[in-house]
């Protein structure tokens, strides 16, 4: 996992390894199975602070590599990046970015899986445990 440290200009910020633990707290609220299909298909979920330069710099999330459908034997591992900056410009509370962090995490691993983008929306939000307060 490759970061890059720019610090966002947007609320709330956060430190990387607190971010992290949202995208972790994502990926801990999907199905089991998901999880296991996603270990055997060598997914790697990364976090990076920004969008590459190229990129729209409003991206939340990005899948890269083949998904289920299409993989190949000579296929380089599926990839889902999450950005922190992105998130953090366009969500005003913690609780706000805790559901599009969420939201992100589900859309990107959902095109692991095959999915289209109303497919995606017709799934509704992934629903996480309540916070301890």
């Amino acid at each position: 996992m490759r970061r890059r440290f720019v610090r966002a200009r947007g609320v709330p910020h956060m430190t990387p390894a607190r971010f992290d633990l949202l995208v972790r707290e994502a990926l801990d609220a999907l199905p089991p199975w998901v999880e296991e299909r996603m270990e055997r298909m060598g997914v790697t979920v990364a976090v990076e602070d920004e969008p590459p330069r190229d990129a729209d710099p409003n991206l939340l999330g990005l899948y890269l590599g083949a998904n289920m459908m299409e993989e190949t034997a000579f296929a380089a591992p599926p990839l889902v990046v999450i950005y922190q900056g992105p998130h953090e410009r366009v969500c005003r509370t913690r609780g706000e970015l805790r559901r599009e962090v969420a939201e992100t995490v589900l859309h990107e691993i959902a095109h692991h899986f095959g999915m289209e983008e109303a497919e995606i929306d017709a799934l509704g939000p992934l629903r996480l445990p309540p916070r301890d307060r």
